[in-house]
């Protein structure tokens, strides 16, 4: 692997939290992801189930879980490929029992090929059936994926017990993190920084926005990151209106500013950081005036973040101050406010929330209306976008709440446009 060994300890302690919120007589099962064909007999890059790796750390493909307490006790039980010698040949080598047993804590482990009779007799015994499913709102596919196909033939098969989705217990157990998740997270947005210095010494006019991707990409696999957390965005000019313009393929054209939204997935953990930057060094005036008011709002909105508050709060905050930037800057009129139509008139110019949680995914599990909680992480990225003047503007950090309120984990990343043209002409 790439990444440090994570203490086996953590994932003890997420399968306990997960058994806390289990009735008893409870069986619950976690598929890995899928490998996703690329084209022909190729596949995508393998990216983990978050739910499994968040109880293993087991990142290799075709693996189960099962967490039961039917016996009264609590017991994990892991299934994992046969490493075959043919299987090895082609695809490499595969873990060994002893291997998986020393990343997950999990003692009894078996190959894939015994699940199906081991499973029958744990669902025959048990009162509660739990399935795993990825539940995130913003998730819209047709994508039939393993764990959607089990729980359907779950509820088919089992009518006379209690069948239902895991993901409400693990979206509880998941969104506070422990000590060691928030260090790997540290760890991301370290990286990530580091991107950022070199990126931004770097641009000038000329280059291709991919050619900054480039830098990125090497640089966090450099660090031992899985990768990016996500597509990056980096959008020159008008294309840093676009929300998720991903294709990275224009031309720096001198004059324009570059949105770069983008960080490293390190041990499956996510950053999220968004930095805007002159191509040639230096803010124009009205593009300083237009940054330093976002600059203003995430300030506001960081030092709002604390428990007992929520992403619902702090997006009403943001509107507001936003809409009062906009007057500021001339860019909105009290009589646009006053015939506001079906939407609020600042919403022409900053359409999209103010945080999401992070973590093993970058939109990571958690609702809008949750309280913030100590050990929760989440992002903070107010902006403003103009088209009539082709200027998007949209600042973000990955934010830790603490018991006094939060830490940003991104802080030593220069925001200020001063701070930005000291280091891009240093």
């Amino acid at each position: 692997m790439r990444y440090s060994k994570i203490p086996t300890s953590l994932f003890e302690k997420n399968r306990n939290k997960v058994f806390a919120k289990l009735p008893k007589y409870s069986s619950a099962i976690i598929f890995a992801n899928p490998q996703m064909p690329r084209n022909g007999d190729l596949f995508f890059p393998y990216r983990q189930n978050s739910d499994l790796f968040y109880v293993t750390g087991i990142t290799q493909e075709k693996s189960i879980v099962i967490l039961t307490n039917y016996k009264s006790e609590n017991k994990a039980i892991l299934f994992i490929l046969n490493p075959q010698p043919d299987l090895e040949q082609w695809e490499g080598r595969k873990l060994r029992i002893e291997e998986a047993e020393e990343i997950s804590g999990i003692s009894e482990i078996h190959y894939t090929e015994e699940f199906q009779d081991i499973w029958e007799e744990i669902a025959n015994n048990s009162d509660h059936l739990y399935f795993g499913q990825n539940c995130n709102p913003r998730l819209k596919t047709d994508l039939l994926l393993p764990d959607k196909i089990f729980g359907e033939k779950l509820q088919e098969k089992w009518t006379n017990k209690d069948v239902a989705c895991l993901s409400p217990i693990l979206t509880a157990c998941r969104i506070v993190k422990e000590p060691e998740e928030i260090a790997l997270i540290e760890k991301a947005s370290a990286i990530t920084r580091e991107a950022f210095i070199e990126i931004a010494k770097a641009t000038r006019a000329g280059i291709y926005e991919y050619e900054l991707e480039a830098i990125m990409t090497n640089i966090f696999l450099r660090n031992g990151a899985n990768g990016h957390a996500f597509d990056p965005i980096i959008a020159n000019g008008r294309n840093a209106c676009y929300l998720h313009y991903v294709k990275n393929d224009q031309i720096l054209q001198n004059g324009n500013l570059i949105l770069m939204d983008f960080g490293s997935e390190y041990a499956n953990y996510s950053s999220d950081c968004t930095r805007v930057f002159p191509v040639n060094g230096k803010f124009t005036k009205r593009q300083k005036e237009i940054h330093s008011a976002v600059c203003r709002v995430f300030t506001q909105i960081k030092s709002a973040i604390a428990p007992g508050k929520t992403i619902a709060e702090l997006q009403k905050q943001t509107c507001r101050l936003i809409q009062e930037e906009l007057l500021s800057l001339g860019i909105l009129s009290k009589q646009n406010i006053k015939n506001k139509g079906d939407k609020p008139a600042y919403f022409k110019y900053y359409m999209h929330g103010v945080s999401h949680f992070i973590g093993l995914d970058t939109h990571d599990v958690g609702e809008k209306d949750e309280i913030l909680k100590p050990g929760m992480v989440l992002s903070c990225e107010p902006g403003i976008y103009t088209f009539e003047e082709e200027i998007g503007i949209r600042l973000e950090d990955t934010i830790l709440v603490t018991e006094q309120g939060c830490r940003d984990l991104m802080e030593t990343i220069p925001m200020e446009a001063n701070d930005i043209e000291e280091l891009m002409n240093s």
